[in-house]
């Protein structure tokens, strides 16, 4: 069954230049749109925060749930009722067990540290909150360190960071200083924090690399079936926690680094009210900057750029210049009236969405390169038609395919909007939007466009053969009046 006759005669390109009104309309609505609203940017962009919280193995299904918890903690803690908040599987690379160590007291003689391992499931939690230290809660750490240490100690902190580097002018006892910073920053009001030494900072990048050394020695003798994730090799976290104890005693230094990890401590509290019985702890925390998440955004763009200008090239070598700048001009088309769509529904606008821009430029070239193609091969055997007829034949020979090549990835597509949810919505609007203007796009803007260049051409073509013939013929050309005097 054919949807589409074989004989189908449709005039596309007497309707070029209204085609051209209704994308100029949208192409001005998409940049009013990008300049008034701008982008919603997300945490890839804007910058934020991130945890990694261990669940027992199995205990959750839903990621959801630990999402709802963290969004309602923002909602009511700080009154930030629309920060973005994303959860992900999160894999370590070193397996899925961990090490939790607790101090027990004795009876006797000084707290034993005792160390468990068991298996768990570990979540990325995204917020887009980088820090709870405001600037005047910054000046009073850092007013009180160099009270209690002098003011020749450095301290240095950049605004967006929970993170504080104390330069002290002498080297002192690792585990005396640090628990006088502990002590210090809890003074303060910060229960959760870190003090490490630059020592212990060496020590545990030693102890990663001989984790490393060990999985890899474990791969090469237990050959390809050796899994990344299952290999334990090395020593483990609790044997790396008894000797970094033994190693720092009677150690000194005189640099060292705190990390107030507020965040995570509400966010820990949090989870454990809303999580009994399943939720373990939160393992690490960490700060996207916005500067590198505004890094982030320019070298995207930049993909994009490049892309265009890859596929400039290409068209010119694979097939004709006159073909090139109207496949670049429906692709920068399509680009920028799905970011129009996105800054006006100010929908989240993050590092997936770029690859749905790079999925939507690829897409609508292949329709175009289609076209194209189909003109090319019938341009010897019509020639004397011209251009427009040519256009209208190729599109009409290649609209079926075009018509159900669209429609069945649209359906896919709608399938995820709406069963989807999160980022994988918002790629999934990216790319309904985007195939249903590139679609468009390679109809109704390249293939116009590859006429109206091709009409620059001849002209040009022509003016120059004219502009030669006239040039031989000029009354004071010395050949002439040579000729004449003869």
């Amino acid at each position: 069954m054919k949807f589409i006759p074989d004989d189908i005669n449709i005039d596309f390109m007497g309707a070029r230049k209204k085609a051209f009104v209704f994308s100029g309309v949208l192409i001005a609505a998409s940049l009013v749109g990008l300049f008034a609203f701008g982008l919603n940017q997300g945490i890839d962009f804007k910058g934020g925060s991130a945890v990694v919280a261990s669940f027992e193995q199995g205990s959750v299904s839903d990621r959801g749930k630990i999402g709802d918890s963290v969004s309602a903690l923002l909602a009511s803690e700080l009154g930030n009722a629309d920060s973005e908040v994303t959860v992900q599987d999160f894999s370590t690379g070193v397996g899925s067990e961990i090490t939790t160590c607790k101090d027990v007291p004795q009876a006797a003689g000084p707290a034993k540290r005792e160390c468990t391992t068991r298996d768990v499931d570990r979540f990325l939690i995204y917020t887009e909150i980088t820090t709870l230290i405001v600037p005047d809660k910054r000046a009073a750490i850092v007013k009180a360190i160099q009270d209690k240490y002098g003011a020749e100690t450095r301290v240095q902190s950049r605004e967006d960071s929970d993170t504080f580097y104390l330069y002290f002018a002498g080297d002192a006892d690792i585990l005396t200083r640090e628990g006088d910073l502990k002590a210090l920053f809890k003074s303060l009001g910060y229960e959760h924090i870190t003090a490490t030494s630059n020592y212990e900072q060496q020590l545990e990048v030693d102890f990663l690399r001989a984790q490393d050394l060990a999985r890899q020695d474990a791969r090469a003798t237990g050959g390809d079936d050796a899994n990344a994730e299952e290999v334990s090799a090395g020593p483990s976290q609790a044997e790396y926690e008894a000797k970094k104890q033994q190693e720092l005693v009677g150690k000194t230094d005189k640099n060292f680094t705190v990390n107030v990890e507020e965040l995570r401590g509400v966010v820990e509290a949090r989870l454990l009210a809303d999580f009994p019985g399943s939720f373990i702890t939160v393992e690490s925390s960490m700060s996207v900057s916005p500067s590198v998440g505004k890094d982030l955004f320019n070298n995207g763009l930049l993909a994009l750029l490049y892309a265009i200008i890859g596929i400039l090239i290409y068209i010119t070598v694979r097939f004709d210049f006159r073909y090139a700048p109207g496949a670049v001009a429906a692709l920068v088309h399509d680009v920028i009236i799905t970011m129009g769509f996105f800054a006006v529904l100010q929908v989240k606008f993050s590092l997936p969405i770029i690859a749905a821009l790079l999925t939507i430029i690829g897409y609508s070239l292949n329709d175009t390169i289609v076209v194209m193609d189909r003109v090319r091969e019938t341009f010897e055997t019509y020639r004397g038609q011209g251009m427009l007829k040519l256009l209208n034949r190729a599109i009409n020979n290649t609209l079926s395919r075009t018509t159900l090549t669209s429609a069945t990835t649209l359906f896919s597509v709608i399938a995820i909007l709406v069963f989807g949810g999160g980022q994988i919505r918002d790629f999934a609007l990216a790319l309904f939007i985007g195939i249903t203007i590139g679609t468009y796009s390679s109809v109704y803007i390249a293939s116009p466009l590859v006429f109206y260049m091709d009409q620059y051409l001849e002209r040009r073509n022509a003016h120059q053969k004219e502009d030669s013939r006239s040039g031989n013929n000029k009354p004071g050309d010395k050949s002439n009046r040579a000729k004449a005097a003869v």
